[in-house]
Order: C-alpha cells, then sequence, then structure tokens
C-alpha cells in the first residue's frame, strides 16, 4: 500500500542535511515543537503556542505535524517522521512525510460501498425508467468526493516538504 501511495504523492521521502550537530538539533527541536503525542485533540485550535509544530523527538528520531490554529485555512493533514543520522561535521535527517492517515480508509470504505450501490441499482433496476442524467452525475459526484479529498491531502505533503526544508534550517541559522 505504501508504494502505490508514493506513486499518487500521498507518502514522500526527503533528506535534508545540517550543518549542525545530533545533540544540538535536538535541543534546537525542543524549543521549537511542543510536546504531543499526535493523538486527536479536539480543543487543539483554541490552545496557545508560539511553536508551529507539535511532536515526539527521542534520541534517533521524531514525529511531528504542523499545529492547527483557529480560521486556518491551510488543511494540515500531513504528518513527519525522521530519523537523525550524524556524519562527520553534518546531520542527515531522512524524513517520510504521509498525508494519508488510516482513518480515511473508513471514509473511503463508505463512500465506494455507497457509490457500488448506486451504480448497481442504476444498471440492474427492473423498471428501466431510469434516466440518463443519473449515471453521469453519479460519476461526476464520485469524482467530487473521492477526488477533493486527495488533492487536499497530496497538497499538504507538498507543503509540509517546503515548510519542514525552510523551518529546519531557519532553526539551524537563528541564535
Amino acid at each position: 500500500m505504501n508504494t502505490f501511495l508514493r506513486k499518487i504523492n500521498l507518502i514522500k521521502d526527503i533528506n535534508i542535511e545540517l550543518q549542525i550537530s545530533k545533540i544540538d538539533f535536538i535541543k534546537k527541536f525542543r524549543e521549537n515543537v511542543d510536546e504531543s503525542n499526535l493523538g486527536f485533540e479536539p480543543f487543539e485550535v483554541f490552545t496557545s503556542s508560539k511553536n508551529e509544530y507539535k511532536g515526539t523527538i527521542e534520541n534517533n528520531g521524531f514525529e511531528l505535524k504542523k499545529r492547527r490554529k483557529i480560521f486556518d485555512t491551510n488543511y494540515s493533514f500531513a504528518k513527519a517522521t525522521g530519523q537523525l543520522v550524524e556524519e562527520t561535521d553534518q546531520l542527515i535527517i531522512k524524513t517520510e512525510i504521509s498525508g494519508f492517515q488510516r482513518k480515511m480508509l473508513v471514509f473511503l470504505g463508505f463512500f465506494l460501498l455507497f457509490y457500488i450501490i448506486m451504480f448497481s441499482s442504476f444498471l440492474f433496476s427492473d423498471t428501466g425508467n431510469a434516466p440518463l442524467f443519473v449515471l453521469p452525475f453519479l460519476v461526476f459526484h464520485m469524482a467530487f468526493m473521492l477526488g477533493i479529498p486527495y488533492l487536499i491531502m497530496r497538497r499538504s505533503v507538498k507543503r509540509m516538504v517546503y515548510d519542514l526544508e525552510r523551518d529546519f534550517h531557519y532553526w539551524v541559522t537563528k541564535k
């Protein structure tokens, strides 16, 4: 499944090289990321923090997400999971950014079941009185209901790639 998600750009791997030690990066990470287990927080938008991200970091890896803000139209579904590898005088951050969450399987399953029932009832109706505009409308409706979430998740991954590269370099250069 991960290979399919990589092909449709819902999972992306990036490597970021920084001129910093692992210990210093972990310290910078803890200054700029609020400690959180990344679970569902219904009132997250009402919390106040100067940090843009929430997540956890350990000695060799981290997980983080962008913090949701009130009235923010940038949907932040992407989650970054990374490994920290220190080589000579630089730190290599191997990161996997995933925009697809397992809870989306329920959404997809419900809609696919709905559309299978609708298409089969249209094709196998005994009365034959079903208007012909129903079939193109169903296809058009299915394209929007399944396509828009895909485009939002894909945009979230692209945005997270850009933001992580920019913010990691900013954390290292800022005093």
